[in-house]
């Protein structure tokens, strides 16, 4: 009876810089950094800026878009929040007496305007995950942030109207 043994593998080690050189060999590709002509080169670094490359793969043509749309109402929030801010520090430092200071609406506007600007850092922090979602998962997200800006937007300005 033979003894099974577990199956090595076969394949030769695999070596990055030479499937880089193997790869550029008769191929014109410019140089990321400073777009000399790679081809034909012997090393896997650029002979002209002297910068270290990889080969790898990837897409030629990466969609942020659909990311883009979701974070632009969170840094138009936050940035409005930090102009907004003026009015509640006002308010704060003056110790004005309740009701004459920057409106409740205002300050909520605020509060959420900041709130806001930090979902924009933790989707700029996990856009890889955002960007492995379909197109449709995507756009539908981006559709909810807008949706609720929109709906607070009509909410705050509605109440300040009423207290008119």
């Amino acid at each position: 009876m033979d003894v099974e043994t577990a199956p090595t593998n076969t394949r030769p080690r695999r070596d990055p810089d030479a499937e880089l050189v193997a790869f550029l060999d008769g191929r014109s590709v410019p140089c990321p950094r400073c777009a000399y002509d790679l081809r034909d080169i012997k090393a896997a670094r650029c002979p002209e800026c002297g910068e270290p490359l990889i080969l790898k793969v990837g897409t030629p043509r990466i969609r942020f878009g659909w990311l883009v749309l979701a974070m632009a109402p969170g840094c138009f929030s936050g940035v409005a929040a930090l102009f907004v801010m003026i009015p509640v520090f006002v308010t704060f430092w003056q110790r004005l007496p309740p009701g004459h200071g920057a409106p409740w609406p205002v300050m909520v506007g605020d509060a959420f305007g900041f709130l806001s600007a930090a979902s924009v850092v933790l989707m700029y922090r996990h856009r890889h995950r955002i960007m492995a979602w379909t197109a449709r998962r995507q756009g539908a997200f981006a559709a909810g942030v807008w949706g609720v800006h929109v709906l607070m937007f009509v909410l705050l300005v509605g109440a300040l109207w009423l207290m008119q």
